[in-house]
């Protein structure tokens, strides 16, 4: 994968990739993405945050990602990556089926393509201000962009109290890609669109990195052949 930082390329393939879940030091916020949750059916979690083990291969820098029907979604996340041993900071979405969901939470977010920046930042050129730097997204449906998404970082776990837990569970961080988390739908339901945008602004530098990235509905096997069945 070619990655961009200080604009420097850099090739690097991940060995490990996981995304964390439930990563909210606001226990209120923390209930309300449970609820949202639960809304499609998806039961509360075991664990709090939970540790969901992927496919390194689902990472991807392109513009396009494709899924069967249109029930997946994704939803901004702050993505850290250890590259070399040194970690740095992206964005990223956890594109995932909320049919699937309803079943498995792993399974859900196995089957889709996770998009990342190409552009990272150092970490240790934004941890001491790591809360202060603005996350948010929006989705387009029809052409029409709606704000989805919108947050500061101090919403969630610090960078390394979330990699002590990874640890402390018997993941490996070495050469690995993790999703840090994702903030509440600002309308509180999920939204299926054509395509997704993110960005995480950084009002102290004053600088930002954006996601984009459309989805293609693939045509339904199944379903086809069995309306052709039926008729």
């Amino acid at each position: 994968m070619k990655f961009y930082v200080d604009r420097k390329e850099l090739n690097w393939e991940p060995e490990n990739f996981y995304i964390a879940g439930y990563t909210a030091k606001n226990q209120a916020e923390l209930k309300e993405h449970i609820e949202e949750l639960e809304k499609i059916g998806v039961a509360a979690p075991p664990q709090v945050p939970m540790i969901y083990h992927l496919s390194p291969e689902l990472l991807s820098t392109g513009a396009t990602i494709s899924t069967v029907r249109n029930d997946a979604s994704g939803e901004a996340e702050v993505v850290l990556l250890n590259i070399e041993g040194e970690w740095h900071v992206g964005i990223g979405s956890d594109h995932t089926d909320r049919v699937l969901e309803a079943t498995s939470v792993q399974k859900s977010k196995q089957v889709c393509a996770k998009p990342i920046s190409n552009e990272l930042w150092p970490l240790s050129a934004i941890e001491d201000h790591w809360d202060e730097i603005e996350l948010r997204s929006w989705y387009s449906i029809n052409g029409k962009e709606t704000l989805y998404q919108s947050g500061k970082l101090d919403a969630f776990l610090s960078p390394k109290e979330l990699l002590k837990i990874v640890e402390e569970r018997g993941y490996s961080t070495s050469e690995s890609a993790l999703f840090c988390g994702t903030l509440p739908i600002v309308s509180g339901e999920f939204i299926y669109g054509e395509s997704f945008r993110a960005e995480l602004f950084d009002p102290k530098m004053n600088k930002k990195i954006e996601l984009f990235y459309h989805t293609k509905i693939l045509r339904d096997s199944e379903e086809e052949a069995l309306c052709q069945k039926r008729n």
